[in-house]
């Protein structure tokens, strides 16, 4: 190996720590997938081997670098870690133009690749889905986001994300990558604002790079229990983009100007066993591509031709790293008046007109979305989508697990419910099986429709997203048709679906059953959540889904799960099913809480203590 003696370059003094909770990549290949994953460890330690990169005032332009608050520049800060690395690292005020950073490795061959970031305590927004730095090496498209990982429980009970002084007063490492380093340089910059909103931005920083070098050994076991290959390639991403749209608690909209945002944003999802991309992209009547029958902001704007597609953008990086992508529609409708942003005067445009469609409660009175029962409605959906379809996509995506109900007790519902039964549903309990059966009946029929609209091209599919768990009774046969009215049973029998998706987690009777139920070539991937788990916690969960009939697994709000690294690299490799155990034991050491001995000059145990 091959390294700089360049001053920016250290090696800790920790290094005769024991390698402890660091075993090798792949060394026990072949054993049971169903062992115990381990708990991780109080103190994971570094491996002895690691190279510091941990003095950013040698970044370039190194003249982008300040020692005090200067607009526009990078402020640098030293520091020493009880584990005897030093270092200066670098933080950047939110609202800043602070320029892109480079910072060469002069390393060769293989590596395992961590970061380190100092949370300090300051007047900013500290947390936000879109993360406080972005990351890159020169060879790769584009940047990383990097957010922190804070909400995961250990399985001892802890937080894994500390709080307080404990935060303030430490750097939090996590596990990058492993790749390749010779010719490679480290790129860093500010992150995005959420919602494009620097108001909602975090500081920068960075203060170290933690490399360790594999053997060729090492580096072969790696590539066996993650380079992901065609029978490993057994998730799907779901990507939620209210980032983009604006959320349906009002946030701004945000319309990218150019592709490179767009592979910046992918880049997470590449050389992984993703092998679906489902795009939201039909927010109820907005959408996030140009559109005849929708709106793309304001109703009534046109749209702006110097926007970036989001469709088109996803789809082209999708085809390049040869993974399926659907677009996904969520049957959203008017939020709370006071919302007035684009998001949601896009659903009023359409609601309006419609109004005689709304859904009714019993006593009569207009709910805020339309039904499904009216054949007007459905033409609306299945305008949208047909447009979605004209993209190289390969299928549509149901999100019917939100907008809840579907049917309500609108006129030609009750008047059909009549017909069949002479009596007035509004006079049952919800829980009157035949009036289940009966509103179940108007989705199954819609499904059909959607169903004939994506076989219009051979090959391409259709997936449903359903609420998993049963809310109202555990023992309920007819599962979640009470409440959401999802006969996923008859689907699987009618080849209606490719595809379902139970979110947020799934009965295992259910699951067992909808395995016999579904034809092969069906995909049973149930979501799973919580979003913050450690890669072992997932891989336990994942197990057990498999032994009650999953055949893969989805990952809602994967945007805002992919900048959490160290979680991240294990949910990239969850394809690989007779690795686990390999992956449970290995990501033990993923993410570290290493204490800081001094920052700015100062000891920092006895300082900062009236903050």
């Amino acid at each position: 190996m091959k390294t700089s003696r360049r001053s920016f370059l250290r090696t800790s003094t920790a290094g005769t720590l024991a390698l402890g909770s660091a075993p090798l990549f792949g060394a026990d290949k072949g054993a049971s997938a169903k062992g115990t994953p381990p708990p991780i460890p109080e103190d994971p330690v570094a491996d002895p081997r690691s190279v510091y990169f941990s003095d950013f005032s040698m970044a370039q332009p190194v003249d982008a670098i300040s020692d005090r608050k200067k607009e526009g520049y990078w402020m640098r800060v030293d520091y020493t870690s009880t584990e005897g690395v030093e270092g200066v690292m670098l933080y950047a005020r939110p609202g800043e133009a602070c320029p892109v950073m480079t910072l060469p490795l002069n390393l060769e061959g293989p590596h395992h690749l961590f970061i380190g970031i100092h949370y300090s305590n300051n007047p900013y927004p500290r947390w936000n889905n879109e993360g406080c730095i972005s990351v890159k090496l020169s060879g790769d498209p584009g940047f990383r986001r990097v957010a922190p990982e804070l909400g995961t429980v250990l399985d001892n009970g802890k937080a894994k994300f500390p709080d307080g002084q404990d935060l303030f007063k430490s750097i939090q490492e996590a596990y990058w990558r492993t790749t390749d380093l010779t010719d490679q340089e480290l790129l860093f910059r500010q992150a995005h604002a959420p919602y494009n909103d620097s108001r909602k931005a975090s500081l920068a920083n960075i203060a170290w790079i933690r490399a360790v070098p594999l053997t060729s050994e090492e580096w072969e076991a790696f590539e066996a229990v993650s380079k992901p290959r065609a029978a490993t390639r057994r998730l799907a991403a779901i990507y939620c983009p209210g980032h983009l749209s604006g959320s349906t608690d009002g946030t701004p909209i945000f319309h990218p100007t150019n592709e490179e945002w767009f592979v910046d944003d992918f880049e997470a999802y590449r050389n992984s066993d993703i092998d679906l991309f489902i795009f939201e992209a039909m927010r109820g009547n907005f959408c996030l591509f140009p559109t005849r029958f929708g709106c793309t902001s304001l109703p009534g704007a046109p749209w702006n031709p110097t926007w970036a597609d989001p469709l088109g953008a996803f789809s082209r990086q999708a085809r390049a790293n040869d993974m399926k992508i659907h677009a996904a529609i969520r049957f959203i409708g008017p939020q709370y008046p006071v919302i007035q942003e684009p998001i949601s005067l896009a659903q009023l445009a359409y609601y309006r007109p419609m109004e005689r469609f709304a859904k009714r409660d019993r006593e009569g009175n207009p709910l805020a979305t339309l039904s499904i029962a009216y054949p007007e409605v459905r033409a609306h959906w299945l305008r949208l989508m047909r447009e979605a379809l004209e993209y190289d996509i390969d299928g549509l995506t149901l999100i019917l697990n939100r907008s809840t109900p579907f049917i309500q007790y609108e006129e030609k519902v009750v008047q059909d419910f009549l017909d069949q039964y002479g009596e007035d549903p509004r006079n049952l309990p919800e829980s009157d099986m035949r009036w289940v059966r009966h509103t179940a009946g108007y989705l199954t029929a819609f499904v059909e429709e959607i169903r004939a609209l994506v076989d219009e091209k051979p090959g391409r599919e259709l997936g449903v997203i359903v609420y998993g768990p049963n809310r109202e009774t555990p023992g309920d046969p007819y599962y979640k048709l009470k409440s959401y009215v999802c006969d996923v049973d008859e689907w699987l029998r009618r080849r209606l679906v490719d595809i379902v998706i139970p979110s947020q987690q799934i009965d295992d009777e259910a699951l067992q059953n909808w395995s016999k139920l579904a034809a092969p070539g069906v995909r049973l991937w149930p979501d799973l959540m919580p979003r913050q788990q450690t890669p072992a916690q997932f891989t336990r969960l994942a197990r057990h889904y498999q032994e009650n009939g999953a055949n893969g697994f989805a990952f809602w709000d994967s945007e805002r799960r992919n900048p959490r690294l160290s979680e991240w690299a294990g949910i990239r490799r969850l394809g690989h099913m007779e690795d686990w155990n390999v992956l449970a034991r290995e990501s033990t050491d993923w993410y570290r809480t290493i204490r800081l001995k001094t920052l700015g000059g100062f000891s920092a145990d006895n300082s900062f203590r009236d903050g």
